[in-house]
């Protein structure tokens, strides 16, 4: 597994693992966040993000709120990247 795909799965671990009662308690119980991409760039210290947020049983309109996921993924990312800013691109999957 290379260096890249290895932060995704960390990423995704620290999200659905250690806050997973915050994305269910949000998004639904089954509730799951991806990390599908990340592209850096080295002039402005940034990051864009590719999110794929994978919604439970019951899926209801205040769900498809990504509030929560941008809230989610820039606390894991701190751990990571302390100096990038953080963009994030959404998808929803179920």
């Amino acid at each position: 597994m290379d260096n890249k795909r290895r932060i995704y799965r960390l990423l995704e671990h620290y999200i659905n693992e250690f806050r997973k009662d915050a994305v269910e308690g949000f998004y639904g119980k089954g509730s799951t966040v991806k990390i599908h991409n990340i592209t850096f760039t080295q002039k402005t210290k940034s990051a864009v993000v590719e999110v794929v947020i994978v919604l439970g049983d019951v899926i209801t309109e205040s769900q498809m709120d990504e509030h929560m996921a941008t809230t989610l993924v820039s606390n894991a990312m701190i751990y990571f990247y302390p100096e990038v800013s953080i963009h994030l691109i959404y998808r929803w999957d179920v």
